[in-house]
């Protein structure tokens, strides 16, 4: 029997293939016989985040804080040796660096830093490989002076870049001076829609949509500016949605003589834990916004001191769909600090929602306001920068059963560590350990059992008679990942379709 050219050249194909591979089959492969391997946990190699530029005509100074605690103990070992991190000003579209203005070569350890403020100044980046990598973190603090300039002290916690965000608690009411700003880090333009949702709906401004960011800059947009379409400008749910890139975004909130600061980013979710409340709240305002096309139905409670509680008149909330609804919760925490659950009431459905808190804390010579956002459990460790003495304070929620977490303080040298137990259901006020060192430290929180655990770092100090205070929530501080596991097969490149 004879071959012709094109069998005997699909057989010698074959075979090249065959002794390439050593084990290739010309048929259909068996079906794997094992199931793939679980996801591995490793230590993170590079982070990097995004600071806001400072605060645009307003009196006060502004400083830095970078924490890098490396890999939390008890996980996975980090096996990098060396690394830095740097803060340093934004690259400029044409690829001219900024300057640095802070460097850190050890792990568990903490720098600070002050940059250029008023206009055109520049938003910071930074960056961090090696054992410096695993939940870095930087505190921006602004210590305002000027009572019209909202006197008190605006914090934010630097965030990676990311292409979706939810604010809760903005406003365009007069009086208020509100401000969205949205930093491109790239080398190529980014764009992106900005959706406003109030008590009466959605506020219809097509200048919102399509919004540019150029590369290597900042675009600020005064929220009052957006309310349009007969909205009510209070009480403001804001979604920035990005198109194309990937940015940074920050909402700062000046309140006249009632304060200033920043809001904390969170995401839609069917229910929400708002950990940081202060024992001496004078005042909390919820915001909830229902972006979806069902109404939501939910049910308040507090982690107080003693478990879960319900406050007295407020047990549940209704929100219309695409609307927002605002609590006046007064002084709902009543000297014991807390955190705020929203869960669906019995028989409604789970309705996707964004929730903030407005917190007003007052003296004798006036007040400061900071706010609360929805945020997620701790994973494996959250870690926050910018502690100054005995000004930091960790209100720790346990959302299920009692809970341990262990408590480390970070400055120069080996950190300063203590374990805390928190009932089920309850919040305890902490205040941070501080290291040996003394001067700037940054510390985490760790749980070690029980749990879900939630977080908020308070950072108070007080200035003629008022009580100046912000409060970040802690959620993860991403030192860890987890990796798919894969293995490659040869045969199947000779397997028939």
């Amino acid at each position: 029997m004879s071959i012709n050219r094109t069998t005997q050249s699909l057989l010698a194909a074959l075979g090249v293939l065959a002794a390439a591979f050593g084990i290739a089959q010309v048929h259909r492969p068996a079906a794997p016989t094992t199931a793939a391997a679980a996801p591995v946990r490793t230590v993170v190699q590079t982070t990097s985040l995004v600071c806001p530029p400072t605060l645009q005509g307003v009196t006060g100074s502004t400083g830095y804080a970078l924490a890098a605690p490396g890999a939390p103990s008890g996980g996975p070992a980090s096996g990098a040796t060396g690394g830095s991190a740097t803060l340093a000003e934004l690259p400029q579209a044409d690829g001219t660096p900024g300057r640095t203005l802070a460097t850190a070569s050890t792990p568990s350890g903490s720098t600070t830093a002050k940059a250029a403020t008023g206009a055109g100044a520049p938003a910071l980046v930074a960056d961090a490989t090696g054992a410096l990598a695993p939940g870095l973190t930087v505190q921006q603090t602004t210590t305002v002076t000027d009572a019209v300039d909202g006197r008190g002290i605006s914090g934010t916690s630097c965030t990676a870049t990311g292409t979706d965000f939810w604010f809760a608690g903005a406003s365009g009411a007069k009086g208020r001076n509100d401000v969205l700003e949205l930093t491109d880090t790239e080398t190529t333009a980014a764009s992106a829609d900005i959706q406003l949702i109030g008590p009466d709906g959605e506020a219809e401004n097509t200048s919102a949509v399509g919004v540019t960011v150029p590369p290597g800059g900042t675009t600020a947009l005064p929220i009052a500016g957006l309310v349009t379409g007969g909205v009510d400008g209070t009480d403001l749910a804001v979604h920035v949605s990005v198109r194309n890139g990937r940015i940074a975004a920050a909402l700062h909130a000046q309140n006249g003589t009632n304060g200033s600061d920043w809001l904390p980013a969170t995401a839609e979710a069917t229910s929400a834990v708002l950990p940081g409340l202060p024992g001496d709240t004078s005042d909390a305002r919820l915001v909830v916004a229902a972006p979806g096309p069902t109404d939501a139905d939910l049910q308040i409670q507090l982690a107080s001191q003693t478990g879960w509680i319900t406050p007295a008149g407020h047990e549940t909330v209704h929100v219309k769909s695409g609307t927002v609804s605002a609590v006046d919760l007064g002084n709902v925490t009543r000297g014991q600090p807390a955190a705020l659950r929203l869960t669906p009431t019995s028989g409604s459905p789970a309705v996707p929602i964004v929730a903030g808190i407005q917190v007003t804390r007052s003296g004798s010579g006036g007040t400061d306001t900071a706010f609360l956002a929805g945020t997620t459990p701790i994973a494996t460790r959250a870690t926050a920068a910018g502690g100054s003495g005995g000004d930091t304070t960790l209100l720790i929620t346990s959302g299920g059963t009692a809970a341990t977490v262990q408590i480390s303080a970070y400055g120069t040298g080996s950190p300063t560590t203590k374990t805390v137990t928190v009932p089920a259901g309850a919040t305890v006020a902490v205040p941070a350990p501080q290291p040996a060192s003394g001067g700037t430290y940054g510390v985490s929180v760790q749980p070690t059992s029980g749990g879900p655990v939630y977080a908020a770092r308070e950072l108070a100090r007080s200035s003629g008679g008022i009580p100046m205070f912000t409060v970040q929530p802690l959620p993860d501080d991403h030192s860890t990942v987890l990796v798919p596991q894969s293995h490659q097969d040869p045969t199947i490149v000779l397997s028939t379709p």
